[in-house]
């Protein structure tokens, strides 16, 4: 008996370029917005009138605002060319942005989170935490599954994305040996053992690794976007859009021939 070919309905075509553009755009105004939310919230705390440089620089040093900012400025760049192949570079920050914000969101459960009860906070900063640590990456995250780009990201890729986690725990580190200020529990050299903290410090580089590994599996697997296509709906994955796709209508100019 003869093998039954399964494919997908060549319907369900729509300008997914565009589409994935403005979402984008919603992306890059949540993570402005959580930013500044923030920033607001740091004002108002009572911390800010004694050592203002000091609390600027605790702003800075924590890793969901890093994330946040790095999640703004792809997202800005894929508002413009949603479909952009870019180089190595971009591709990087882009894994590190993914990266950092499903950490960011699953720190939010272990003792990473490192942010007294909700009802020491103001509601200021309330707002701010539900979007840098619960809104941004879930965003982040669905609109890369939905609308990528793919396929961007290789083992180099993940590879030279290391540099930023491994960055920001040295940085944290000596700035906390300096002033005393450590933005998370478990890396506070004051309080806890320093095995301990080299622990923890190597732990959050396993796990950035096998979320990268994750990335990197699903980057693979799950086909190129954007492909023109509802999903479950035009080529198979992996399979690439046509060449009448919306995708590819930068590279098909009227009365130019498609290449190949």
């Amino acid at each position: 008996m003869g093998e039954v070919a399964v494919t997908r309905s060549a319907g369900g075509r729509y300008d997914e370029v565009f589409v994935a553009g403005m979402y984008h755009g919603v992306v890059a105004l949540a993570a402005v917005l959580g930013l500044v939310l923030q920033v607001m919230a740091m004002l108002e705390s009572p911390a800010y009138a004694l050592a203002p440089a000091h609390q600027w620089w605790n702003y800075l040093g924590y890793f969901s605002v890093q994330a946040s900012a790095l999640v703004f400025i792809v997202s800005l760049s894929l508002l413009m060319d949603s479909a952009r192949e870019a180089g190595p570079v971009w591709r990087a920050v882009r894994a590190v942005s993914l990266i950092a914000v499903l950490l960011v969101f699953l720190f939010q459960f272990t003792a990473f989170r490192g942010l007294p009860d909700f009802t020491a906070l103001s509601s200021t900063a309330v707002m701010a935490d539900r979007m840098l640590n619960y809104a941004v990456p879930v965003l982040t995250v669905t609109g890369w599954l939905i609308f990528g780009p793919r396929p961007r990201i290789g083992l180099h890729t993940i590879v030279w994305s290391l540099l930023y986690p491994a960055a920001w725990l040295i940085g944290s580190l000596v700035r906390g040996a300096a002033t005393g200020w450590y933005p998370y529990p478990p890396l506070d050299a004051g309080a806890n053992p320093l095995a301990a903290v080299v622990v923890n410090g190597l732990l959050l580089l396993l796990i950035w690794l096998g979320a990268g590994f994750l990335f990197l599996l699903l980057d693979a697997r799950m086909g190129r976007e954007p492909d023109g296509y509802l999903p479950g709906f035009g080529p198979d994955d992996g399979a690439g859009a046509d060449e009448g796709s919306v995708a590819d209508r930068r590279k098909i100019e009227p009365g130019n021939p498609a290449a190949g």
